[in-house]
């Protein structure tokens, strides 16, 4: 959990790791992250083999701790037996965390306002100052060649193969660094991992063709904001290619050839207009900025699931 959750405490105890994980559910849904579909988790403070996620019910309905499931990094099985159904997806967790040390919470939606950029081949950039942990690219994973023998086509990350491919796409950090670095002092130490840059995943998101996003961080406030946030960077970028398309049209330029019926050859299409997206110089600074302020969205979002009936949280809260 990172330090804008709990700013006084010098451990992170399990019944809040389990009112946050709860909460932090609520909030994805109320923002259309997730719907019936989609999940967020956290790695065990007390132990870093392990990690928290809710069983299978929708987001919104997650209300106890006997909602949530405790799985194992190495494979995604549950630490006791005999618990609750579990996310088919889990391997999605799972193998993050066991490729990235500094990586705690991890958050899978399908959001329809990120899932064009999953299917289109238009790269999703950073537009918006909020969204500079997007970096100058972001990857589309495939998962179509990386099925194993026998296994369904559904586009389901349904085991540990599928899952290490997915993870490999966040890459281990180059020599340049993550804009993760820049971030590690904001962080306690008992749960924030290390900062080897091996440790750190170079991506912050990563699209699934024809399936959604994943986002992995440091803590489940970081996870909630970059999820929250990716989901508005595509918005405004969809916004801004609509309305640029609209306003400014498409011309073609080329040579006529007379003799063939007057065809265009050698033509190219010229657009005018064209999107200002961050720097790699904006969106690192500005996604160093944004991360010493996650704490005051993070206190509007808990305060607005918690004033709607249909959200239940009934994790008790630890002591100070």
């Amino acid at each position: 959990m990172s330090a804008g959750y709990f700013p006084k405490r010098e451990k992170v105890g399990l019944e809040d790791l389990f009112k946050g994980l709860v909460t932090a559910s609520h909030i994805l849904h109320h923002n259309g992250i997730v719907d019936a579909y989609g999940h967020i988790s956290v790695r065990s403070p007390d132990n870093p083999a392990t990690f928290w996620m809710p069983c299978n019910i929708p987001p919104a309905l997650i209300s106890t701790p006997d909602d949530l499931i405790e799985y194992n990094v190495e494979d995604a099985t549950p630490v006791e037996k005999n618990v609750k159904p579990g996310y088919l997806e889990r391997c999605i967790h799972s193998e993050i965390y066991k490729r990235f040390p500094a990586v705690n919470s991890v958050v899978h939606s399908h959001s329809s306002d990120v899932l064009p950029y999953c299917i289109s081949g238009v790269p999703l950039k950073p537009t918006i100052h909020l969204a500079g942990f997007l970096g100058s690219s972001v990857p589309v994973w495939d998962i179509s060649s990386h099925y194993p023998s026998g296994s369904k086509h559904d586009l389901l990350v349904r085991d540990t193969t599928l899952g290490a491919s997915l993870s490999a796409s966040f890459k281990p950090a180059t020599s340049a660094g993550f804009l993760y670095s820049k971030m590690r002092s904001a962080l306690p130490s008992q749960i924030g991992g290390t900062a080897e840059p091996d440790h750190e995943p170079e991506h912050a998101v990563v699209l699934m063709q024809s399936h959604g996003f994943t986002t992995a961080a440091h803590g489940i406030e970081e996870a909630v904001f970059q999820a929250i946030y990716t989901k508005e960077a595509a918005k405004a970028q969809t916004t801004a290619l609509a309305i640029r398309n609209a306003h400014f049209g498409r011309t073609v330029e080329g040579n006529v050839d007379v003799e063939h019926g007057g065809k265009i050859k050698s033509a190219k299409v010229k657009a005018e207009g064209d999107l200002k997206y961050l720097t790699d110089r904006q969106a690192r600074d500005t996604s160093e900025a944004m991360q010493a302020t996650i704490s005051r969205p993070w206190g509007l979002w808990c305060r607005e699931v918690e004033i709607n009936p249909l959200y239940k949280n009934e994790c008790p809260s630890g002591e100070d």
